[in-house]
């Protein structure tokens, strides 16, 4: 059961091995090895905003497909972590280069250049794994800050060969790590990885290691690594072990973990192994800035023979007092349980081989070491009873001797206890035979087996086998010709199969283009014709909407997609043809309506009003008063002109008066300006440009003209002009002049209207009136009748309006009518 105390508590668990596996090894005679699996029972705190430091490998290793999908689990990984995260970049080779100078926010600018920059740099080089991390921990200088946890990325193969990781350089390291709170997780990546050194950095840092595979996406490896950093760790401070545990590894008490377990291996007193009693482990932690305690209370399970790997990664971590171990939780110690396993294995097959080769000591010694390493493996046990059953091996090896009486006795004795010296020789060189015959025979067998799928390994199986079977001197003349011939018949046999594999891959491989070829087709071909399903039907919807000019460019774009259609291209003339009817009746609608419309108003103008209240028109006085008033609009200038520039506008109505015989042109400029009292200036750049020097001689005599006049003719003869600009009368050139526009506004009326001659238009009626404000009587009776004067009056009124209908009035029998010109 795990006790917690301290900021955070956890919930009891009513298990005795809450949090905690005891498992044991003991030897028949001596210590007794443990491994024990711990996790924190503890309440997981709420997710603390992370500065997450990356190490990314660019050393000569990390190239291709690994540099493409390292980069692709950076970017995913990045965009795993949240706004309040901060990360810093680093490239890892020789040294170590700041990409960031600072922690920034994982997906702002500056980490995006930061990317670019990284994906520029060309991977040269090798790897300082001691670099990388001393200037990883370099960016956490000052003391540890409770409000946000830290985590070290490295993305690479670890492989540390520009300085390799010593022991003690590693203890450091970890033990910096620790002390500063920063928890070191690798993703391992490249065609050779380093998974020792990644994985003790994991180990004694409360990090992870990750593994490359094919089978994860970037986004999925990425997602991953984004939430083991900022997951939360449990850094011990002190730890108190039972008097039962003698030794323990690693020394110093590993970061606890809340999504793995954590691993304490070493030497447990036999007793206590063998009487399962509880054992109590206490430990002082810190979790989110706050002190916690834990303590569990487990009993060591029952040793096992199947935990005998124990014993060697036991004795493995007494190396480095558990500095080196690189068992990252239980995946990590099963990872070992693996290889020892396979190690007695690969022992107890040698085993074997030399066993029938008749080398029965090299056999019991090989059974012996994969006994040690696994007590369970039935291979092993096995070849040790073969041996125990043959006994030791026979005479060593052969020796010339002279031929001399003392040798007599020892050949009697050899003769005597083991048979004669060619008797031996005969049947090592029978078991060599038969085990090459049975090699054979296996050989042949499994070549023919993997012929037909893969002739190329058969071929090369047999070559090795030919050459193994003609260079042993064991074998009779007659044997291995026997051999040679069987081994050259399945050469030939698996040089006929490779030759017909070879034919049918490349029929294959042109059947899967041509399919391949018909497939790409079929789909093009059902693409373009969904997509001109879907341009039609856009094309009936617009004529149903009556839009034909839009469904003929749908049309269009129908007939491009597939051209040479007829059905395709009588949709655009149709569209076309409906649009153009559809417009013609629709001008044709207008024309009716409009003509229509004006005739209304020419039968509302025969409407006849009456003269009272009479129209009185106000007296000259009046007429004088509103047309000086109109003076200042009759051309506006948009510009609001200062003092100075209004006394320039003035002076030049002014009069003047010009008397010079070839005086200088700057001269005569500075007579002007003393005699208007105004300000005018050269422009000297543009004088430059049209090739007018301030010296050029200026003959003219002119009086009684206005200072604009004199100017316009005295520039005029050297190709310049004046204009007003910036409160001065600059002096420049025509072009430089013609750039200088400004706004002016003129009455529409002087642009479209032509000012026509007065006429007296009074008619048969009589009435004055009309004629005078360019009214035109209506006919209606003869004589001095009321039409004619009221048709003027109404064609006056016309006049003043702009537009207007004169209407006539009574006058004797019949009706008179007028209409005003514009």
């Amino acid at each position: 059961q795990a006790n917690v105390q301290g900021a955070l508590a956890a919930e009891s668990s009513t298990s005795p091995k809450a949090g905690i596996v005891f498992e044991t090894y003991a030897k028949p005679e001596g210590p007794a090895y443990f491994a024990i699996k711990l996790s924190p029972q503890l309440a997981q705190p709420k997710t603390q905003p992370h500065d997450v430091v990356v190490l990314f490998d660019t050393s000569a290793s990390q190239v291709g497909a690994f540099r493409t999908k390292a980069l692709g689990v950076l970017r995913a990984m990045l965009a795993g972590l949240t706004a309040d995260d901060r990360v810093m970049l680093l490239a890892v080779d020789v040294t170590a280069a700041r990409l960031t100078q600072t922690f920034v926010p994982p997906n702002g600018d500056a980490l995006r250049q930061a990317l670019s920059a990284l994906e520029r740099r060309v991977p040269l080089g090798s790897t300082d794994m001691r670099e990388a991390l001393e200037v990883a921990l370099a960016t956490w200088p000052g003391p540890n800050d409770a409000r946000r946890a830290r985590s070290v990325v490295y993305l690479g193969d670890g492989l540390s060969t520009a300085g390799p990781v010593r022991v003690e350089t590693l203890a450091r390291l970890v033990g910096q790590c620790a002390d500063r709170r920063v928890a070191c997780t690798s993703y391992a990546i490249g065609p050779v990885v380093e998974g020792g050194l990644l994985g003790a950095l994991a180990n004694q840092t409360g990090g992870m290691l990750i593994a490359d595979d094919v089978r994860a996406s970037d986004r999925q490896v990425g997602n991953l690594l984004a939430a083991i950093a900022r997951a939360a760790v449990v850094w011990p401070t002190a730890a108190k072990w039972p008097a039962a545990i003698k030794d323990i590894y690693p020394r110093r008490m590993p970061p606890l973990r809340f999504d793995r377990d954590s691993l304490l291996l070493g030497t447990l007193d036999p007793k206590a192994a063998e009487a399962g009693q509880p054992l109590s482990l206490d430990v002082a932690a810190e979790l989110a800035g706050k002190p916690v305690t834990l303590t569990w209370q487990a009993a060591p399970e029952r040793p096992l023979a199947e935990n005998a790997y124990l014993a060697q990664v036991v004795e493995l971590a007494a190396l480095t007092d558990g500095v080196a171990l690189p068992t990252v939780g239980s995946a990590g110690l099963n990872e070992l349980r693996r290889l020892v396993t396979f190690g007695a294995q690969q022992l107890a097959r040698l085993g074997e081989q030399a066993l029938a080769m008749g080398r029965t000591d090299e056999a019991k010694q090989l059974a012996h070491e994969a006994e040690r390493l696994d007590p369970a493996n039935a291979e092993a046990n096995l070849l040790h009873a073969a041996t125990a059953r043959r006994g030791p091996s026979a005479a060593g090896d052969l020796r010339m001797v002279p031929d001399t009486a003392a040798a007599a006795p020892r050949a009697a004795e050899n003769g005597a206890a083991d048979g004669t010296l060619l008797d031996n020789l005969e049947r090592q060189r029978r078991i060599i035979e038969g085990f090459l015959q049975a090699e054979v025979k296996d050989t042949l067998s499994q070549a023919s087996a993997t012929m037909s799928t893969d002739p190329e390994v058969s071929r090369n199986q047999l070559k090795l086998l030919l050459e193994k079977v003609s260079q042993s001197a064991e074998l009779s003349p007659e044997v291995r010709s026997q051999m040679i011939e069987r081994i050259e018949g399945g050469l030939r046999a698996a040089s006929r199969m490779s030759n017909a594999k070879i034919e049918r891959d490349l029929q294959r491989q042109q059947a899967d283009a041509a399919g391949e070829a018909r497939e790409r087709a079929n789909r093009q071909l059902f693409v373009q014709e969904q997509k001109i399903d879907q341009l039609m039907s856009r094309f009936e919807a617009l004529m149903d909407e009556e839009r034909y000019r839009d469904a003929e460019a749908v049309a269009v774009i129908a007939d491009e997609v597939e051209p040479g259609t007829s059905g395709l291209r009588n949709a655009e003339l149709a569209a076309r043809t409906v649009g153009y009817t559809a417009s013609i009746n629709a001008a044709r609608d207008m024309r009716y309506k409009g003509f229509t419309d004006n005739l209304f108003q020419v039968e509302l103008s025969h409407v006849p009003f009456p003269d009272d209240p009479p129209i009185v028109y106000p007296g000259p006085e009046v007429w004088q008063l509103i047309t000086e008033r109109r003076k200042k609009f009759k051309a506006v200038d948009l510009k609001e002109n200062g003092p100075s520039e209004a006394k320039i506008l003035a002076a030049l109505d002014d009069k003047t008066e010009l008397d010079f015989a070839e005086q200088p042109l700057s001269e005569v400029i500075d007579y002007l300006k003393n005699r208007h009292n105004i300000e005018i200036q050269l422009d000297k750049k543009a004088l430059a440009d049209a090739g007018v020097g301030e010296e050029v001689p200026v003959t003219r005599s002119i009086k009684g003209i206005t200072l604009k006049s004199a100017l316009k003719l005295l520039l005029g003869e050297l190709d310049l002009s004046y204009v007003l600009r910036n409160e001065v009368l600059m002096i420049t050139s025509k072009s430089e002049a013609e750039q200088m526009l400004s706004n002016r506004v003129y009455p529409v009326a002087d642009l479209v209207v032509p000012i026509a001659p007065p006429r007296n238009m009074s008619g048969p009626g009589g009435g004055g009136m009309g004629g005078g404000l360019l009214g035109m009587p209506g006919g209606g009776g003869y004589g001095m009748g009321m039409g004619g004067g009221m048709g003027g009056m109404g064609g006056g009124m016309g006049g003043m309006g702009g537009m207007g209908m004169g209407m006539g009035g009574m006058g004797g029998m019949g009706m008179g009518g007028g209409m005003g010109f514009f």
